[in-house]
């Protein structure tokens, strides 16, 4: 089974503290649904600032999480919306995005139930 979240990096920012660990991911989790609704609002109505401010945020949150592809597809429509580049596939990698956020965020809720 794949894994999508990697808590190596908030296991040592916290030194291993379950209840920080938990204050910290369900700050993910209660942050990602915003994020995610205004990267696909600013697509939707071809705000390329706004697309690339909500992709720069969420892009430093999956870094706290270990979420690399979360990340890898932040960066991309980063920097593409910043660039007003490769408008094409943008649709796609806010998809593939959402998805991988879904999945992960599956995971953290689990892992934060067992601590």
């Amino acid at each position: 089974m794949e894994t999508f979240a990697d808590l190596t990096f908030l296991k040592t920012f916290t030194a291993g503290d379950s209840e920080k660990i938990k204050k910290y991911v369900n700050l993910f989790l209660n942050g990602t649904e915003p994020a995610l609704a205004a990267i696909k609002l600013s697509l939707e109505t071809s705000d390329w600032k706004a697309l690339r401010t909500a992709a720069h945020s969420l892009k430093s949150q999956t870094k706290y999480m270990g979420i690399a592809r979360a990340e890898e597809l932040a960066i991309f429509i980063e920097h593409n919306a910043a660039q007003v580049s490769n408008l094409d596939q943008l649709p796609e990698a806010v998809q593939n995005l959402e998805n991988v956020i879904s999945r992960a965020s599956e995971e953290l809720r689990s892992h934060i139930a067992g601590l």
